[in-house]
């Protein structure tokens, strides 16, 4: 009785889940032109992170693909370390549930246009250009230098909580349409013991050569539960 009480509690919240699914992203309602307070501590705490696991060379070009950008309060980090080492530097950010709504009715798309806005610009032989995409992973098919992706969603509790239909939850085709897209470097960061273990077991699945990190730690930010790092390289 228990086991079906909870298939029917997993059912009703898909079920819920699709309907508010459906109509965010066929009505994409947001208030517009948000101006809200920067958040520097998420920023300094991507910054911090790429410094320390993420080494990489100055190059003329960089294209970088951030994966389940949310809101993308953080931008500014990435922004900050990839300009360092290119002067010609395309970062984008995409997310499939870009019109969900915060509890001020402003959507995320709308948050991240305000944290990209101040990030882009050509001057003097320098270019960079940061563009938010509200749309599904699989729909991206441009090469990418390096990618980031943080916390992706390798087990369906978590996504069923973040308010994504369970048909989204295909960890493994995602990780190796993300792989496709990759020419240099990948940095995965999952949540707990739990997650990681199954993060390297879709590594060993799909044959992608990986390097753990280990635990990522910062001084910009703690959380409750250790995260762990992959760095995936493609020769």
């Amino acid at each position: 009785m228990k086991g079906s009480a909870l298939y029917l509690l997993i059912m009703f919240e898909d079920l819920k889940n699709k309907f508010d699914f459906y109509i965010r992203t066929k009505t994409k309602f947001s208030r517009k032109n948000y101006s809200g307070n920067i958040n520097n501590s998420e920023a300094e705490y991507l910054f911090d992170i790429l410094t320390n696991y993420f080494p990489i060379d100055f190059q003329d070009n960089i294209s970088v693909l951030d994966i389940g950008s949310k809101n993308w309060a953080y931008v500014k980090g990435e922004y900050d370390f990839f300009k360092n080492y290119s002067n010609q530097l395309i970062l984008d950010g995409v997310e499939i549930d870009a019109y969900r709504l915060n509890s001020n009715f402003y959507s995320r798309y709308e948050i991240a246009q305000f944290y990209i806005k101040n990030l882009q610009g050509v001057n003097q032989g320098v270019s960079h250009r940061v563009n938010y995409y509200p749309d599904n992973l699989l729909n991206i098919n441009k090469k990418y230098d390096y990618i980031i992706w943080l916390l992706p969603f390798v087990t369906i509790y978590p996504l069923q909580k973040w308010g994504l239909p369970k048909k989204y939850f295909m960890p493994q085709i995602l990780l190796q349409h993300a792989y496709s897209l990759l020419n240099k470097q990948m940095l995965i960061i999952n949540q707990g013991e739990e997650e990681a273990e199954i993060q390297k077991t879709m590594f060993d699945n799909l044959g992608i050569e990986y390097k753990e990190l280990g635990t990522i730690k910062s001084q910009a930010l703690e959380f409750k539960n250790s995260r762990y790092g992959f760095l995936v390289i493609k020769n």
